[in-house]
């Protein structure tokens, strides 16, 4: 977003000496990372488009505008989304766009990165004798605004600002919404409700970015062990990923937890895991334990399945019957064989080659 500095000096001739320095240093230190420029609460205001007694309310009242709902785990369970409105969530996407998005990760991060993707996370590992997989639990809700504040403080801005960035992009849920709660809800969220400050809300745009950029250190921990003792490490969000051709060369549990631990985060145990060439090694959905990388046999089975009863019983009442409320079904299952696609074209093609000869109609 371009900053009008000729008339912004202009605006301050009159200033005192020290203080033109001082804002024009502060200024120009954020345009010399591309960052917009925001001396205030206001000033981000004014640059938004926003009413500020609008954006003073929802600050002050942050956990009003988010819904709080379960969504089922794909291997079972629950996990807990906190979705922001839609007021709420433009801003935090101006965020992410305007600010987040220009600020570097490190290179072996390759979760919620432009240009990245499972497949780039897999890839590392691909060919490797042993792999050893860990999980990071409750990943956003262990990052606090302190630390989201360091972000922001640290790349330029003022404290006054990077507390108010930091505000917008965090939750605290308040005993008024707690209470007003169902059973089932409270037992989910109680543990968001017991955090002691605000922290990152799953389901906030902004929130993958500043987990990313909160574990730079943690990542570049682990990268300088793994260049160090000949191992391979990727992070992709909560999963943790190291792979060699010794399997003593792999970290054991003690360090990781350690550095993890240090780092301000909890390792999850339960997802603990070292894979050999004889078992089914997979990285972030994706089979490594050949040559090439592959789509598991089931996830190929689920779309042909679907293919046949298309061609069977037409594709618009196979997916009226399995999913009747889904109004984009057709473009859900060419999703699923474009995912194929990117990392098995060759079958993917014959996927394709199928759905294209079906009579789709006008969904």
């Amino acid at each position: 977003m371009d900053f009008p500095r000729d008339s912004f000096i202009k605006e301050i001739n009159s200033a005192r000496p020290e203080y033109k320095k001082a804002v024009l240093d502060y200024a120009d230190n954020l345009l010399s990372k591309n960052l917009p420029v925001i001396f205030s609460l206001n000033h981000f205001a004014e640059l938004f488009g926003i009413d500020i007694n609008e954006l003073r309310f929802m600050l002050n009242n942050i956990d009003e505008f988010y819904a709080y709902y379960l969504i089922k785990k794909k291997h079972g369970g629950k996990r807990r989304i906190v979705s922001p409105y839609r007021n709420l969530k433009r801003i935090q996407e101006w965020i992410l766009h305007e600010i987040l998005d220009k600020i570097q990760v490190h290179p072996q991060c390759k979760g919620f990165v432009r240009g990245s993707s499972t497949l780039q996370n897999a890839k590392p590992h691909i060919g490797q004798q042993y792999i050893r997989k860990f999980d990071l639990k409750d990943f956003f809700e262990s990052i606090t605004i302190d630390r989201i504040y360091g972000i922001f403080h640290s790349i330029g801005y003022s404290p006054a600002v990077s507390y108010d960035l930091a505000t917008i992009c965090t939750l605290k849920l308040s005993d008024y919404k707690y209470v007003s709660m169902s059973r089932l809800q409270k037992n989910w969220f109680g543990y968001l409700y017991s955090k002691e400050k605000p922290v990152l809300a799953q389901g906030a745009p902004t929130s993958p970015a500043l987990a990313n950029i909160a574990c730079r250190r943690l990542d570049a921990r682990f990268w300088k062990y793994a260049l160090s003792n000949n191992v391979q490490y990727t992070r992709y969000a909560d999963d943790l990923t190291f792979s060699s051709e010794q399997i003593r060369s792999l970290p054991n549990t003690a360090f990781v937890n350690k550095v993890i631990q240090e780092e301000g985060l909890t390792l999850n145990y339960s997802k603990t895991g070292t894979y050999g060439r004889c078992s089914r090694q997979m990285v972030t959905g994706i089979l490594i334990d050949g040559e090439k990388p592959r789509v598991p046999q089931k996830f190929k089975r689920q779309i042909y399945r679907h293919l046949h009863f298309c061609k069977k019983f037409g594709a618009k009442n196979h997916f009226e019957h399995i999913m009747p409320q889904h109004t984009n079904a057709r473009q859900w299952l060419y999703g699923k064989i474009m995912y194929v696609y990117s990392i098995e074209p060759e079958e993917a093609k014959k996927m394709l080659k199928l759905a294209e000869s079906l009579e789709w109609g006008i969904m």
